[in-house]
């Protein structure tokens, strides 16, 4: 009995194509018209380059239509249109791929690590022209190296912090279909999870980025709770006694004093319940899932932020 290769299972040579080289795939696509007709197809070659190479023109639109951004113009005239001939593009690509490269993916891991400086200071700054300069950088370094997950981290990243929940899940996906055990992805994956549901159930912590009222209402009770002589303050006593209970450690002296300066403070330089509410106003933008924390600790439901019921 003899087996025909153009009579195998089409997913079989569709896997095929995947595997081989292009001059290898052009020699076999020379043994019959179906073998060739299969072979040479647009929609091999496109599932090929994106299979080796990601899908950079996806990748491209996704970020400048969900975010309005206008990237490096180079990356506009290389990505913004895909290509008419896939194999030609494939063909191209395979050459410029440099993989192999010490001297190049030092500099892809340096400009990696300049990415996540910027962003701690567009946290700090909120320069949205900052995303802009890393994303752009980010889509150059996946030119390069396909395989690199913390760019796509980092572009899933950029557009969670824009509130683009569905679109940042998509590069997370990207990203974890190329390094499986890259552990930033899986971490926001989880806090995107963790919104998407707070939207079918939590309470808000911010109204137009101030505080809600409803957290207003239970940082009042708190901080009642520990103004033990209730003159308005929070003296180092009862600012030491917060910070220990919410955090399981008592903080230094000057610690204490940086609060009050920092937030606001009375006449004797304790935090006042302006500064308490200021402080927490400042962590809830940040990190809204910290502040859900403390109130756990406080014995208030994170979510819903109802007081628990004592047992």
């Amino acid at each position: 009995m003899t087996f025909q290769i153009e009579n195998f299972p089409s997913v079989i040579l569709e896997e095929l194509a995947f595997i081989l080289e292009p001059q290898d795939l052009l020699e076999l696509s020379k043994c019959s018209k179906s073998l060739y007709q299969i072979f040479m197809s647009d929609g091999i070659w496109k599932s090929k380059t994106t299979l080796d190479f990601g899908d950079l023109f996806q990748i491209y639109t996704i970020i400048t239509t969900a975010t309005g951004f206008s990237l490096d113009p180079a990356l506009a005239e290389k990505f913004s249109q895909e290509p008419t001939d896939w194999r030609r593009y494939y063909i191209q690509k395979n050459k410029t791929i440099s993989e192999d490269d010490t001297a190049l993916m030092d500099q892809a891991d340096a400009e990696y690590a300049n990415a996540q400086a910027h962003l701690e200071t567009f946290q700090q700054e909120g320069n949205v022209q900052i995303l802009v300069q890393v994303a752009s950088k980010m889509l150059w370094i996946l030119d390069v190296f396909p395989g690199h997950a913390g760019c796509y981290y980092i572009l899933g990243f950029i557009l969670f912090v824009l509130n683009k929940l569905e679109e940042a899940t998509i590069l997370l996906q990207m990203g974890r279909a190329v390094d499986p055990s890259f552990e930033p992805i899986d971490a926001l994956e989880e806090e995107i999870e963790r919104i998407a549901d707070g939207y079918k159930g939590e309470e808000e912590l911010l109204v137009d980025n101030q505080i809600s009222p409803a957290l207003h209402q239970v940082l009042v009770e708190v901080f009642n709770r520990f103004d033990v002589d209730r003159d308005g303050a929070l003296n180092n006593k009862e600012l030491d006694q917060f910070i220990f209970i919410t955090n399981g450690a008592h903080p230094p002296p000057a610690f204490l004093r940086q609060m009050g300066l920092r937030f606001g403070a009375n006449k004797r330089g304790w935090l006042s319940q302006e500064g308490f509410l200021a402080f927490y106003l400042e962590q809830t933008l940040d990190d809204p899932s910290e502040t859900r924390n403390d109130l756990g600790v406080h014995g208030y439901d994170p979510q819903t932020l109802r007081q628990k019921m004592e047992e």
